[in-house]
């Protein structure tokens, strides 16, 4: 076999390869944006906007937390489940939790947070809204009765920015847009432990959003809300199945 020169052809074709290859990134983004004039599973999640003080450099400031939202029970007094980790710096003096959807955007239906899990362990929040109006949101996922079990096939849902939110052109009084993004076809990895774990993908934002299962007949039910991941290749979840009892004691 003759040697393998550095400036050979073949040595040129293999780096321009190389240079090709590092250029892309190593695994494709599988979300999906949602349409907004869709009428199935989409219409029940919804975006939060969540006053909040943290200590910064020894100061209290004041910031937005952005996370998610998926209505679990029907009607005016209506049920929805979040994050935890959502409303751990939760100033309610600085104003109420604001709730849109992609069909309201410029409408926020205020809500109040009713009970939350209190931990990273159990990292889920139930609210509802501060008014009986809450025509904004017109839709509602029931719980999933099955928990978590390893390779599931479900569903990832949030909302995220929908361009790159570490853009040079973006500043603080530029925010990016958010929508609903969606992993459509990930498994479940760990079911028996809290929190879960699964490969779904899911960016910052969508804290507080589903990890869905469908059923026989093709609808959806809510098997876990987005605790936390690495936003490439897992996302961890709280079980919802252990919430049943609890959602039934506040109806």
């Amino acid at each position: 076999m003759p040697p393998f020169h550095a400036n050979s052809p073949l040595s040129c074709l293999l780096g321009a390869l190389t240079l090709l290859m590092l250029s892309q990134p190593l695994v494709a983004d599988p979300r999906i944006a949602t349409d907004p004039e869709a009428l199935y599973w989409q219409a029940a999640m919804a975006r939060l906007e969540i006053p909040i003080i943290r200590s910064v450099g020894g100061r209290m400031r004041h910031f937005t937390e952005h996370c998610s939202a998926t209505a679990i029970t029907p009607g005016p007094a209506m049920l929805l489940l979040s994050a935890w980790h959502c409303f751990e710096d939760y100033a309610a003096t600085q104003g109420a939790i604001e709730l849109f959807t992609q069909h309201s955007t410029d409408t926020a239906l205020p809500l109040r947070l009713i009970v939350s899990g209190g931990s990273m362990s159990e990292d889920w929040a139930i609210l509802t809204p501060l008014t009986g109006n809450a025509n904004v949101i017109n839709a509602w996922i029931p719980l999933s009765t099955q928990p978590a079990q390893r390779g599931t096939r479900v569903i990832a849902a949030g909302f995220a920015p929908l361009a790159d939110d570490a853009a040079p052109e973006r500043t603080a009084e530029t925010p990016p847009t958010r929508g609903l993004l969606y992993d459509p076809d990930c498994v479940v990895v760990m079911g028996n432990t809290r929190p879960a774990k699964s490969d779904c993908i899911a960016k910052k934002g969508a804290s507080g959003g589903a990890i869905l299962r469908h059923t026989a007949s093709g609808s959806v039910r809510v098997l876990g809300v987005i605790s936390a991941g690495d936003g490439e290749s897992v996302s961890y979840f709280h079980p919802t199945d252990t919430l049943i009892s609890r959602i039934r004691s506040l109806r």
